[in-house]
């Protein structure tokens, strides 16, 4: 006898036997038992859930001679005609390969044209989507006004690609994902009714890998079961058909990353090679384990959401303990992005295995587990020394008339040899915050000869100001306006020094000596960079040779343009200080960062207008997107140019390329204002300057 896929024998023949859709399935049995056939319905959905079953089902149902509670008997010549295939009035069509518009034009032909048995012409039409644009514009003025005797049932797995004008002309039911409670439920019915021996965990397995559709998990039933060779299928014989890695070695892995644990990941990867496993698909399971750990850290009631056994659940919240959500979520994010990488890569293994270890030499590592100590090993060490607080009464006491401050001389402690006892009692006395009467004036400036003579305390009275009685201020009536009486006499002769006599003078104001003085004498104080560069402006001409050279003498040697003094001071204090923060930011990355630190080993480090560059070779520019998107490498950087710069506030990692381009790099050109009109000699001056290579610096503004 011919074998039959078992999602074949096993569709449902009714209504009842339909798997959960409940609000599909009511609303068409209610429809069959009141009459109220529509001319058009949209089953959409997932893959396996009972799109095409069901319309098979109502297909039968409306036509059938004697139909009990809605469901087709199944037994009476209609029903049976519909099931082999020999009625000519239900047509079921794959829209797959039939999608041109000659094929509904031959429906549209058709459809007018009654039914030879059934009451009802019924056209199922499976995966609509994939019908042309000009097909569903030929089906639309059908699908508007049909004859009474046409049903057309269409099915999809894809409704965003139908047309709107098709969408509004049927009546939509959505098919959701079965859950995995009744797919188990399924899967032991067939496996009862075709004798195949399985464990519940097996079935478990199966229907977590259909992902809620349920002919994939009957599919999945029939491979093992004519594998097992009459033994009981295991939860292993499923996860080893299917290439699917167990959660124990999900555990040892995800493990094995959050811990840091590199060396051990590529034993791990070696024996997920060898074992043949698909490394797309272990990613997506080992995304999908981290986020069941995640669902365990913010989740109360776990179980609910994550589909998997007891065991497997508290080993995920134990995991889940020892971490935080946000490394987490970068390992759920950089895993999603491995997938698309691994599918365009050359060497997939080593794709890989590069962006394991980089997960695992992350700087957030958890502690490995604490292993509980053995029956038999010795005492802990004693506790620590117990401390005793005494805080004294505070004293209150009344303001005296004045306060008397005691500097004591200065006497070093003497030492005290203490033995160690096996516990050590320490007594600390705490004083409370100091109040007014405690604070200690600074004493006034004494004669240092005494104080060298005497060792003993000095002693300072300080009275005690009293109070000053507030005292009327008149107002502007009371006040006599003055008169020429009132004023006192002028001297008759004022000695008003003269400049000269100033400037040999020493007043006791040295900015009146400044502005006297006739030359300017250096005190030998820099205070900040201008005086530091300050040199002489002496103005000399300096006129080109070419202009007044005989013909055939040759042109001198351009000489080098002239460096700002202001540069040579800036480049010869930041130099040691960009080298110093370079060294350090590369300490940093050896030490958390291991394959940063191979990308940035080559950088620059420099800072300029309050911005950090990090300039690395331009071979490495597919590298910089990731070093851009870790906020702690660059915290860290613009932390350590701080030291040296405090006032550093961005931080830019570019390529050579990048930076040269960069509008605020030096070198780049920038528009400049035009410049105002200038004479004739010299504009010639200028061009000549040009042409030669001579620097000209005293011409520009004239």
């Amino acid at each position: 006898m011919e074998h039959v896929a078992l999602y074949r024998l096993y569709r449902p023949m009714n209504f009842d036997e339909i798997v959960e859709q409940e609000h599909a399935v009511s609303a068409l049995r209610q429809s069959v038992i009141s009459g109220k056939i529509g001319h058009a319905y949209l089953f959409c959905g997932t893959r396996g859930t009972g799109k095409t079953s069901i319309a098979k089902v109502f297909s039968r149902a409306i036509n059938c001679l004697h139909p009990v509670n809605g469901n087709p008997c199944n037994e009476c010549e209609i029903c049976r005609g519909v099931i082999d295939g020999s009625l000519l009035d239900v047509i079921e069509m794959d829209a797959a390969s039939n999608n041109s518009v000659d094929n509904i034009r031959r429906i549209c032909d058709e459809v007018m044209f009654m039914p030879a048995k059934a009451k009802y012409k019924v056209y199922i039409i499976d995966e609509v989507h994939m019908l042309s644009t000009g097909a569903f514009n030929a089906l639309l003025k059908t699908l508007e006004e049909p004859p009474a005797h046409a049903v057309f049932l269409l099915a999809t797995t894809e409704p965003h690609r139908i047309p709107a004008t098709i969408l509004s002309r049927c009546q939509r039911y959505d098919f959701r994902r079965i859950s995995n409670e009744s797919i188990v439920k399924r899967l032991s019915h067939i496996a009862e009714k075709q004798n195949i021996a399985i464990e519940s965990d097996a079935l478990s397995a199966i229907a977590t890998i259909g992902d809620g559709a349920l002919r994939d998990s009957v599919s999945l039933l029939d491979q093992v079961s004519t594998t097992s060779n009459g033994k009981t299928i295991t939860r292993d014989d499923i996860l080893r058909i299917t290439g699917i890695v167990d959660e124990a070695f999900l555990n040892r892995f995800a493990t094995a990353i959050l811990e840091g644990r590199a060396a051990d990941l590529l034993p791990l990867c070696r024996e997920l090679f060898m074992d043949g496993r698909d490394l797309i698909r272990f990613t997506l399971d080992l995304t999908q384990y981290f986020r069941n750990i995640l669902v365990t850290q913010v989740s109360s009631n776990p179980q609910s959401l994550i589909e998997s056994t007891s065991a497997a659940i508290a080993a995920m919240k134990a995991l889940g303990q020892r971490t935080d959500s946000t490394v987490i979520l970068f390992f759920i994010s950089r895993l999603s992005d491995l997938v698309n990488e691994l599918k365009w890569s050359p060497s997939p293994r080593t794709s890989f295995e590069i962006t394991m270890l980089r997960l695992a030499s992350r700087g957030n590592k958890i502690a490995p587990p604490i292993i509980p100590p053995v029956a038999g090993t010795p005492a802990p060490a004693p506790a620590p020394a117990s401390v005793k607080v005494e805080e004294p009464a505070k004293v209150e006491a009344p303001i005296p008339a004045s306060v008397k401050i005691e500097v004591p001389a200065k006497e070093e402690p003497a030492k005290e040899e203490v033995p160690a006892p096996p516990q050590i009692e320490v007594s600390f006395k705490v004083t409370p915050p100091p109040t007014l009467e405690d604070v200690s004036l600074p004493p006034p400036p004494l004669d240092p000869e005494p104080l060298k003579a005497e060792s003993k305390p000095a002693s300072v009275e300080i009275p005690v100001i009293p109070e000053i009685p507030e005292i009327p201020m008149p107002s502007d009536a009371d006040i006599p306006a003055p008169s020429d009486e009132d004023m006192p006499p002028l001297p008759e002769e004022i000695d008003i020094p003269t400049a000269e006599e100033l400037a040999h003078t020493k007043p006791t104001s040295p900015n009146l000596h400044k502005a006297f003085a006739s030359e300017h004498v250096s005190e030998g104080q820099t205070t900040n960079l201008a005086k530091a560069t300050r040199q002489p402006e002496v103005r000399v001409p300096q006129m080109p040779r070419d202009i007044l050279r005989e013909d055939g003498e040759s042109a001198p040697k351009a000489e080098p343009a002239p460096v700002s003094n202001v540069k040579q001071v800036i480049r010869h204090s930041g130099g040691d200080e960009f080298s110093s923060a370079r060294t350090e930011f590369l300490e940093y990355l050896k030490k958390d960062y291991t394959f940063e630190y191979m990308y940035m080993c080559d950088s620059k480090i420099f800072w300029k207008d309050q911005n950090v560059w990090c300039i690395m070779p331009d071979s490495f520019a597919q590298s910089i997107d990731d070093i851009r998107k870790n906020p702690l490498i660059l915290t860290q950087l613009l932390k350590i140019c701080q030291k040296y710069e405090p006032s550093l506030i961005n931080v830019h990692v570019s390529t050579q390329q990048e930076y040269d381009s960069h509008p605020t790099s030096e070198g780049t050109e920038t528009s400049a204002p035009e410049a105002p009109s200038q004479p004739d000699w010299v504009k010639a001056v200028t061009k000549v300057s040009e042409e030669n290579g001579i620097p000209l610096t005293h011409v520009k503004d004239m």
